[in-house]
């Protein structure tokens, strides 16, 4: 089966239960075509309904989890090979203990709200990771499943930031990617940039307003970047243009950038930013607040957001990413002195930023 190729899959790991195909090009619909259902994205409705379509699934109910299917996902499997499916995994297994996490997040593209859980099963040796998406009538969009083996020793695991770093915007944003653990972060596996943290801004629980086709429609896009402490720019990219939204290039992964070293080993990468938007030069000093450049959409990103990452070189020895310790930020409204965001988090700098409000009740 051919996995529907949204910004959602970032975070999903290559085993795939069931999931929307991609439309042909020439059949795509913009991501807000449907009509809005009972489901709102982010909303109290959706993350409920996420959580009784995920205990379908796991205790074996295969007739109301198929009836759940979008129509798109239910010509990815029939009624039969769901109850078939459901017998093959619960034998091999068995059923779920505990709930050892889990969280929410939109798609950047379409209106989906993305449900990620990592579980403990019965006969399984390794947590298990499920990734599940509902739209706004309620329906499955996608569905993932699969082990996760812990993730292999790192020199950084217990490494302290040596550079006091606030968060890098002057507003409140979205953590979409964060955290140690697969289920929060897809680069959790990746030595190199397995504390790489992703940004997004929401409003009502969606990236994007309208139909999400042009940047310009995105929350975060244009927003400006600031530099989390003091330092000297070292690297600037500036020459790639912005993606339309789902088409991304893979030419140059990391897009647009600005690298600043803030001495002892550390350096700050922002990637993906806006063509043109990029305030710095090499060589130019900055201090911890100065706006940088503006988050864009260069690239291998399908949707506007900004990626940061801590690391510990210019580039070479090759760069492995540091764990990122920001410090005096809010999480959700409540004040931490010194943490390492994690996904479905919102936060912000406390002096210059709106109250919290991203969900709709």
């Amino acid at each position: 089966m051919k996995l529907r190729h949204g910004f959602a899959t970032m975070l999903l790991l290559p085993v795939l239960l069931f999931a929307q195909a991609a439309p042909a090009p020439e059949q795509s619909q913009s991501p807000s075509s449907s009509s809005a259902g009972s489901y709102l994205v982010m909303a109290s409705a959706a993350k409920s309904r996420a959580r009784q379509l995920f205990g379908f699934f796991e205790s074996g109910q295969s007739r109301p989890l198929f009836a759940a299917f979008s129509p798109q996902m239910k010509k990815t499997g029939t009624a039969a090979s769901v109850a078939t499916m459901e017998k093959q995994l619960g034998a091999q297994f068995g059923r779920e203990q505990k709930m050892l996490g889990e969280n929410f997040a939109p798609d950047l593209l379409y209106r989906r709200t993305v449900y990620s859980r990592f579980s403990q099963f019965a006969k399984a040796k390794d947590p298990i990771f499920t990734v599940l998406a509902v739209d706004e009538q309620g329906q499955v969009a996608t569905l993932q499943f699969r082990p996760a083996p812990p993730a292999a020793g790192n020199r950084y695991v217990d490494y302290k930031d040596k550079t006091s770093l606030k968060l890098p915007f002057n507003s409140e944003w979205f953590i979409y990617q964060g955290g140690r653990d697969i289920y929060q972060n897809n680069a959790a596996y990746r030595d190199y940039d397995r504390y790489t943290t992703v940004f997004t801004v929401l409003k009502d629980g969606l990236p994007f307003s309208g139909d999400g086709t042009k940047n310009e429609q995105f929350y975060c896009y244009g927003q400006p970047v600031t530099a989390p402490a003091d330092g000297t720019v070292v690297l600037v990219k500036d020459t790639f243009a912005d993606n339309v939204p789902g088409r991304q290039q893979d030419t140059m992964p990391g897009g647009n950038r600005v690298l600043i070293s803030h001495g002892n080993s550390e350096y700050s990468l922002f990637l993906h930013l806006k063509q043109n938007s990029i305030k710095v030069k090499s060589g130019t000093k900055v201090k911890q607040g100065d706006v940088i450049g503006e988050c864009g959409n260069s690239g291998n990103s399908a949707a506007p957001h900004l990626e940061y990452r801590l690391q510990n070189t210019k580039g070479m020895p090759f760069p492995m990413s540091l764990p990122a310790q920001f410090v005096d930020y809010l999480a959700d409204g409540k004040p931490v002195a010194i943490g390492e965001p994690v996904r479905g988090e919102f936060v912000r700098n406390p002096e210059n930023a709106p109250a919290p409000g991203g969900e709709k009740k």
